[in-house]
């Protein structure tokens, strides 16, 4: 059977006819010619919308796949620390017992990767920015790695703290750098740059999480000895692709040979850099010993006061220095304020539910959820909410998650109090962080993008030493009371009271804030149409 098909031929007006064409063409090829001209030009038109709506992809990256791929390195590397902690946190008990360690000892496996890199945090990030700030981060991923397999074959307990302390040092070294790429890559407020954010300040709750479940299916498998083993492989892979998906984003000339970078050295805060890493470590150590040695003990209260008085002479120090580590007129922004939820929830189901570590995984999988669905909210809302609300929504998540802890019981369902306890405390960290972050690096000028993240991290890792180090106080505390034996879960109860203590106080400075909205151009902003 035959099918007849009809095929119109557009003719050409007498105008188009006076154009000269080439024998082989006539008017109906021009016409759809004109056509296909008129097709192409609506769908440039419509890149073109869409890429005014997102922004342009900054110069330093070839293609959308490496800066993807710059993006999820950087959220690697916030991901670094709270990864590890995750995987420590875990087995700790199981590490004890294999190496024999004292209850004492354990508490340092995470606390002295902390202390080390709170310590060297600020110091790094100014040398990020004078050296090379890919340099850093691919010598901090590698290292990383190293360390973390030199661990995984620990034969006694002195060997497991020093590598846990050592391991502070690389954790220091990947966020700064990549948080200075970041903030100086992204140099115009956009929607790609909140974007961009929101996925980095994604890292730390998502870190702490998957290594958790790393952590507890192997050792499910084999022992505690396979997740560190297979972090180093993992972090070793990472620290190769670096090598091309980091952009070379560095604060001096493109190409300047490694001598010139080095004469920058002359401009290092060496002095800031002792009295900082002498007063954190002095601090973070008084912090985490005094709930266990007792904090009227003489060395405790040595600590304490040698760590403080260092650190407030470096504040004075950094007022007359010509380039410090940390520059004073950023504290005089009333808008630059953080806070820290979450450890003593695991407690409470490693010892009062006698949960196994599975089973703790399986209950931290909304974190990697919540954790997920908060930063995709945060990146759509950063540029048409004014992040003074943002910051109070994040406070009263921060406040609803420790009032849940504050009164479960010991037979509490989990749906009820800690599955949505869970999503609040990320929904108060990651709203929180994002709006710090881009703000933070923000008030600093393009070669100084790194020492920001290095002050970001810095003053996050104080903040948890000062909080972690008064819950724990508190929890010791009623332990050894009388009442303790008669309620086991009074002792989680007002750890989670004083958790709640200090979101309330930090949501009293909430409105005093003045943050408008981030990541609109100046002509969205004039317009009024940030969405």
């Amino acid at each position: 059977m035959a099918h007849t098909v009809t095929v119109q031929v557009l003719r050409a007006s007498k105008e188009d006819e006076k154009i000269p064409l080439p024998a082989q063409l006539g008017p109906a090829t021009l016409a759809l010619t004109l056509s296909t001209d008129e097709g192409a030009s609506e769908r440039e038109n419509a890149a073109n919308g869409i890429k005014n709506y997102f922004g342009d992809r900054p110069d330093c990256f070839k293609n959308t796949f490496q800066e993807v791929s710059f993006v999820f390195q950087a959220t690697i590397a916030t991901a670094t620390s709270s990864f590890l902690t995750g995987v420590c946190l875990i087995v700790t008990a199981s590490i004890g017992r294999d190496l024999g360690m004292t209850q004492g000892q354990i508490s340092w496996i995470t606390a002295s990767t902390s202390l080390v890199a709170g310590a060297f945090q600020l110091a790094l990030g100014q040398l990020a920015d004078l050296v090379g700030r890919k340099l850093m981060f691919i010598v901090g991923m590698g290292s990383f790695s190293a360390l973390v397999l030199l661990t995984g074959f620990a034969q006694n307990p002195y060997w497991m703290l020093i590598m846990c302390g050592a391991l502070g040092i690389p954790s220091a070294m990947v966020v700064p750098p990549a948080m200075g790429i970041l903030g100086a890559a992204y140099k115009t407020p956009s929607r790609r740059k909140t974007s961009a954010f929101a996925a980095f300040s994604a890292g730390n709750p998502l870190g702490f999480v998957f290594g958790s479940i790393v952590c507890g299916v192997a050792t499910s498998i084999s022992s505690w000895r396979a997740a560190y083993i297979f972090v180093a492989v993992v972090w070793a892979g990472l620290a190769v692709f670096a090598i091309w998906a980091v952009p070379n984003v560095e604060s001096f000339a493109a190409r300047s040979p490694l001598r010139e970078r080095l004469k920058a050295m002359k401009n290092f805060d060496y002095v800031g850099t002792i009295m900082t890493v002498s007063g954190m470590g002095m601090l973070t150590a008084a912090l985490t010993l005094g709930p266990g040695d007792g904090w009227n003990r003489p060395h405790i209260i040595a600590l304490l006061v040698i760590g403080v008085s260092l650190l407030l002479l470096f504040f004075v120090w950094e007022k007359f220095f010509p380039t410090p580590l940390m520059p004073p007129h950023i504290w005089k922004d009333r808008n630059f304020t953080l806070n820290a939820l979450t450890r003593a929830a695991l407690d409470y189901m490693q010892d009062i539910q006698q949960l196994s570590a599975l089973t703790i995984v399986a209950h931290l999988v909304p974190m990697i959820l919540g954790g997920i669905m908060w930063n995709i909210l945060a990146a759509k809302s950063l540029h048409c909410i004014n992040n003074t609300l943002i910051m109070a929504f994040g406070s009263v998540g921060y406040i609803s998650a420790g009032l849940l802890f504050a009164f479960m019981k010991q037979d509490s369902l989990y749906w009820a109090f800690m599955f949505p306890g869970m999503i609040l405390t990320v929904a108060g960290g990651d709203l929180q962080n994002n709006v710090a972050n881009i703000y933070v690096m923000q008030s600093l000028p393009p070669h100084q993008q790194s020492l920001a993240g290095g002050i970001v991290n810095v003053v996050t890792r104080l903040g948890s030493s000062v909080a972690m180090g008064i819950t724990t106080a508190v929890y010791s505390s009623i332990q050894l009371s009388p009442e303790n034996a008669e309620d086991p879960m009074l002792r989680y109860n007002r750890t989670f009271l004083t958790c709640v203590a200090f979101c309330g106080a930090g949501a009293i400075f909430v409105p005093f804030m003045r943050l408008g909205t981030q990541g609109n151009s100046t002509k969205q902003e004039a317009t009024g149409h940030p969405c």
